[in-house]
């Protein structure tokens, strides 16, 4: 009986695989890191991030969601996708985007 038990608690057991799709993130980690990216940026506080976040969100009518939903979009995205028709009024991030050095874990597109 012994030997039994033993002998199955040492049966390898197959890697687990992934079941659940990715999730967008939610408005929090939006957020988080689009303030990240601002201070990283602009060398800024994280109050004054946030308060860029909300004036740009105010002048372009978005949900300050929305609004670092837009600049971590940006600064995700490839130049020709930061070009992109809806982007074209994000003219400021744009322009600070292209002034920091490519992130390592960048996706190529």
């Amino acid at each position: 009986m012994i030997e039994d038990t033993a002998e199955s608690l040492l049966t390898p057991v197959p890697a687990p695989t992934r079941l659940i799709p990715r999730r967008r993130p939610d408005g929090r980690e939006l957020l988080a890191t689009a303030k990240g990216i601002l201070i990283a940026a602009r060398r800024c506080s994280d109050a004054q991030a946030f308060d860029e976040l909300l004036d740009v969100s105010r002048r372009h009518h978005l949900t300050v969601v929305g609004a670092a939903r837009k600049l971590v979009d940006l600064a995700a995205g490839s130049p020709s996708q930061r070009r992109a028709p809806d982007a074209v009024r994000f003219e400021e991030w744009e322009q600070l985007l292209a002034q920091l050095p490519p992130h390592p874990h960048a996706h190529a597109s």
